[in-house]
């Protein structure tokens, strides 16, 4: 029997999804705020999306921010974002490995 339950799991990932407030994108240079477009949560894993609708030019990194502007996560980036959207994904997966005493 595992010692951890899948609603200690659940509630890891309920926290991490309360605490991403916002992403933030470097576009030509430049920090610009975004909301989070969508979120997906599918049993261990996390997926908060960002998107980029209008905006043209190089996106170099992404950032997962709290709501007091802490940097929770920083993906680099190498895209020559055109006229179309462009949507930046951030997947985290909550494993927890059970010590054997």
């Amino acid at each position: 029997m595992s010692v951890v339950q899948q609603v200690l799991i659940d509630r890891l990932i309920n926290y991490l999804d309360d605490v991403i407030h916002r992403g933030k994108v470097k576009l030509n240079g430049q920090y610009v705020n975004y909301d989070i477009f969508k979120t997906v949560k599918e049993g261990n894993v996390l997926r908060k999306y960002i998107y980029l609708e209008t905006e043209t030019g190089y996106v170099e990194e992404a950032q997962l921010l709290t709501s007091t502007n802490e940097v929770l996560a920083i993906k680099p980036f190498s895209i020559e974002k055109e006229d179309n959207g462009l949507v930046l994904a951030f997947e985290f997966k909550i494993t927890i490995q059970e010590q054997e005493e």
